[in-house]
């Protein structure tokens, strides 16, 4: 009776141990990812861009899409780390779009996935303005201030992806797809990122009015963003190295 009862303690502390050991870790992992919140905002939607087109037609590809855009979520709320009270409602949002975007991965109700989606451009528009307020309000140029600058210019481009597919819930016959391409989404993600650099293959093209002024503004962001962040951080750099 004594062996068992030693038994079971021994399992008790043991499973005590890798529980606080799993606690810790988790912590490890949530403040490295907080550290570089930016970084890993540009990871998570890099990730999307790559994987995208090969889970699409899989049984389960509502949950894949579920985990990948929470981890984009995730990351972009982990960028906002100043603790006013308009960031913690903004934060609360973006915890409230992660549990919707589980319940239209739940349901496949289009109607729940378009509010979802205005919700997301709402979102990572406020979540990109608050970068570019810290970026113009940093003294230096650090690694942060870089990485939060190129966090913008790709959560643009994702969210031009996203105001997209938008569009094309109300307007089906707004660009020209590819039929044959298994994800649509990552036509609207290619779309976006070919039109906000300015490159134009071509093979997408906006068809009504509504998806060419939505081509217009991103060809406009793209151009004016870089012309002017490049001006910004270079004027901050040598302000910077003038007072050295």
């Amino acid at each position: 009776m004594n062996f068992l009862f030693r038994v079971i303690l021994n399992n008790d502390i043991s499973f005590s141990r890798i529980e606080i050991l799993g606690w810790t870790m988790i912590k490890k992992i949530s403040k490295l990812f907080s550290d570089h919140s930016q970084i890993t905002l540009i990871v998570s939607i890099l990730l999307m861009i790559i994987f995208s087109p090969y889970y699409w037609d899989a049984p389960l590809a509502n949950y894949f899409n579920f985990i990948f855009l929470s981890f984009i979520l995730f990351s972009a709320i982990l960028t906002l780390k100043k603790r006013s009270n308009l960031l913690k409602v903004i934060k609360r949002a973006g915890y409230f779009i992660i549990i919707l975007t589980l319940i239209a991965a739940i349901t496949d109700n289009s109607y729940v996935e378009l509010v979802n989606r205005i919700l997301f451009v709402l979102f990572f528009m406020l979540v990109a303005i608050n970068l570019l307020i810290g970026i113009i309000r940093s003294n230096e140029v650090d690694t942060d201030v870089i990485f939060s600058a190129v966090a913008v210019y790709v959560l643009f481009g994702f969210c031009g992806a996203i105001l997209a597919a938008v569009i094309m819930f109300f307007e089906p016959a707004a660009f020209s797809l590819n039929s044959t391409y298994s994800s649509q989404f990552h036509q609207f993600l290619y779309f976006s990122f070919v039109t906000i650099t300015t490159t134009g293959y071509g093979d997408i093209l906006p068809i009504t009015p509504l998806a060419r002024t939505q081509a217009i503004f991103l060809a406009l962001f793209g151009q004016l963003y870089l012309t002017v962040i490049i001006g910004i951080l270079i004027g901050k750099y040598l302000s910077g190295s003038g007072k050295v």
